[in-house]
């Protein structure tokens, strides 16, 4: 009895942790950088669902009009943001605040830079833990008369630099990267997976629900950030929250939840498909680098995912064993179903 307790307090830990945004939410910013001459635009883009509440607020009052408010967010950002071309520091310009309207679900700082010099080696570094949360990270694209070039800055590294006069590389791999962190740090596209593998009944049932959700996430990433489909954030957010939510309920009260899920998973997939457009769409690839954004980011998300399962599969079968096979995947469809409610209530009502 104690080693299933343990077992259980385990599984109940360790999706609280995966959905840490209880206590304070994983933000990841999409960042567009234009250099253009002795010229640098830095667009910064920001889901307000996933900022602490205390962001969201002060983000929305600055964006609304609040001059006071407008002007302690413009000073956070001549600190938290610098730029030096060639070796030397640009001038910090004009601090604009955008989006978080009566139907907005995003935030945009733009800054813009003067520098003494158009070439050289272009150094980028931001740290907005003190205004977006300590565990903030963005992914962001830097368009040059040279080419484009992917950035990502995090927790481990807050620089990141380009050299402008440098014809840009092909990037595959750059956006490989960026969709294995986007999966992995999407907390919500990961609890859904164990909603959806939490009742699977051996190997062809996780095959077909895994083949589901990928076929079709990957139709609406793919329409999406295309543009030939385009929905709001505001509306979509909220959606996949509904998704975790729905799953994690029919895995509580349906007699035999595993039975169609694979039909779930592909409808709820083509849900969270557009959610991922959505970070790539931010980017503003055109023409080749969208190609290579699409084809890498794609395939980056995947990856991602099945690092996932590989890991979660297995636990979950320890946890699973003897008298746990019944309990275990209700105390996690327990878990993921109140996480889903928080982020289903929030993202509503922040929208």
């Amino acid at each position: 009895m104690t080693t299933r307790l343990m077992r259980w307090a385990a599984l109940w830990l360790v999706l609280i942790g995966c959905g840490d945004a209880l206590a304070h939410v994983t933000t990841t910013g999409l960042l567009r950088i234009e250099v253009a001459g002795g010229r640098v635009l830095y667009a910064l883009s920001v889901a307000l669902p996933e900022l602490p509440a205390a962001s969201a607020s002060i983000l929305i009052a600055a964006a609304n009009g609040d001059r006071a408010t407008a002007e302690a967010i413009a000073e956070a950002a001549r600190r938290s943001v610098t730029v030096d071309l060639a070796g030397v520091r640009c001038r910090t310009g004009r601090v604009r605040i955008g989006g978080a309207g009566a139907n907005e679900t995003r935030a945009t700082i733009e800054i813009d830079f003067t520098c003494a010099t158009s070439h050289g080696r272009l150094d980028i570094t931001e740290d907005w833990s003190a205004v977006l949360g300590e565990h903030y990270q963005t992914l962001g694209n830097v368009r040059t008369t040279s080419g484009e070039r992917q950035m990502t800055f995090g927790e481990a590294s807050r620089t990141a630099s380009v050299d402008i006069d440098r014809t840009a590389a092909t990037g595959w791999f750059d956006f490989v990267r960026l969709g294995v962190e986007h999966i992995l740090t999407g907390y919500d596209h990961l609890l859904f997976l164990v909603a959806l593998l939490a009742t699977a009944r051996g190997p062809w049932s996780v095959v077909r629900i895994v083949t589901a959700f990928t076929l079709a996430h990957s139709v609406t990433l793919t329409v999406g950030a295309l543009g030939i489909v385009t929905i709001p954030d505001r509306i979509i957010e909220p959606l996949i929250a509904a998704t975790i939510v729905w799953v994690a309920l029919e895995n509580l009260f349906a007699a035999e939840p595993d039975r169609r899920r694979w039909i779930w998973s592909f409808g709820f997939g083509l849900v969270h498909g557009l959610g991922f457009a959505s970070a790539l769409g931010e980017l503003g690839l055109k023409g080749a680098a969208l190609v290579r954004g699409l084809v890498g980011f794609n395939l980056g998300v995947e990856i991602g995912q099945l690092l996932f399962v590989a890991v979660f599969l297995p636990a979950l079968m320890w946890l699973a064993r003897g008298r746990g096979a019944r309990l275990t995947p209700r105390i996690a469809s327990l878990t993921v179903a109140t996480i889903g409610t928080y982020w289903l209530v929030e993202r509503i009502v922040v929208g």
